[in-house]
């Protein structure tokens, strides 16, 4: 098979990827969800594959998931973000909330963290960046994801091919 048949698969591991992670309840499990797409990606794609698939295969597979997934993961997030009665500075909050417990990190550290949040555009920036961590995260944990998933789910020799539908069919009779 060629890349261009990895793409169905990818773009199926890649939206569950990206919608699961970005549900507001669910994505608690979001590591689960990132190599679940690429597991699915392999999947997927093994049963449609006439060769067997290598490693390399499934972690290529998992990277396109992932990428596809991080899209996804902001088309849902830019609307729930826009959405939301405080905008951005819940996620702001949730960031101080996590600094609060570093060593070091004073009520002046907080002061100013938030009057800089307070700025125009700070939460575009923020945003960005959380996007950016996103893509990180699922280019590693979805080639891991499509891995796995070619060393559970492929289970043919090496030579060994798929078989085809057609050789299924009855012999035709010879023809007298």
């Amino acid at each position: 098979m060629n890349n261009q048949n990895m793409l169905k698969p990818a773009a199926i591991g890649g939206i569950l990827l990206g919608v699961l992670s970005s549900l507001p309840v669910i994505n608690c499990a979001c590591c689960i969800w990132m190599i679940g797409g690429g597991l699915l990606a392999a999947y997927l794609y093994i049963k449609e594959s006439a060769v067997i698939v290598t490693l390399g295969r499934g972690v290529l597979l998992g990277l396109f998931a992932g990428i596809i997934g991080t899209i996804v993961y902001a088309l849902f997030q830019i609307p729930m973000l826009l959405m939301s009665p405080e905008g951005g500075m819940e996620l702001v909050e949730r960031l101080l909330g996590q600094m609060d417990r570093w060593p070091g990190f004073t009520p002046e550290n907080r002061k100013e963290f938030t009057e800089l949040a307070s700025r125009d555009g700070f939460i575009a920036i923020l945003y960005t960046a959380s996007l950016i961590g996103q893509l990180v995260v699922n280019c590693v944990l979805a080639p891991l994801g499509g891995a796995l998933g070619v060393a559970l789910f492929e289970k043919r020799k090496a030579g060994e091919q798929a078989r085809d539908p057609q050789d299924t069919l009855p012999p035709m009779p010879p023809s007298t």
